[in-house]
């Protein structure tokens, strides 16, 4: 999980990163801190200014497929949220239909997928956040939250286990 906050790090402040090793290896060549040439110095510079365009376009790349993401992600919760907020209203001891149980399986894949994306880094920490909160909820009711205790033990939502939702 470390490398997806480093990634996003690194997309937030690659200027500021490309920027202080510029000015390093200028510093450097001017001072006489290490003695190489020009033609060093402005390989090294152009290697610097390479490296921030492709983290740029990685980033760009990056936001495209978050949006077409977020955007599928939020139609099928939109899709999905009368009937899950339906259930939450109902009583803790009334038992789920058939229907129900289908809508939440549907809705533990979604959450299941938005969790993988986030692992992989193509989820924002911070979206990935307030998605979990709002897992938290549906989770608090205990008719589906028995639900989701058997069917995590499939191991079929990538990794995704109530562990995740007992953070922050």
């Amino acid at each position: 999980m470390g490398g997806c906050y480093m990634k996003h790090l690194l997309f937030r402040h690659y200027y500021w990163i490309a920027l202080f090793l510029i000015l390093l290896v200028i510093s450097v060549k001017c001072c006489g801190i290490l003695d190489f040439d020009w033609k060093l110095a402005v390989t090294i510079l152009g290697g610097i200014l390479w490296a921030a365009y492709l983290v740029q376009k990685q980033k760009l790349d990056e936001i495209h497929l978050f949006k077409e993401l977020f955007t599928k992600f939020n139609a099928r919760y939109n899709d999905l949220n009368g009937d899950i907020n339906n259930i939450l209203r109902g009583g803790d001891k009334q038992e789920l239909t058939p229907q129900e149980l289908n809508k939440l399986y549907d809705y533990f894949n979604l959450c299941g997928e938005e969790y993988l994306f986030y692992r992989q880094g193509y989820i924002p920490p911070e979206v990935w956040k307030a998605w979990s909160n709002g897992m938290r909820i549906f989770l608090q009711n205990t008719r589906i939250r028995e639900v989701w205790k058997k069917e995590v033990r499939t191991d079929s939502y990538y990794g995704l286990s109530l562990k995740e939702f007992e953070k922050d």
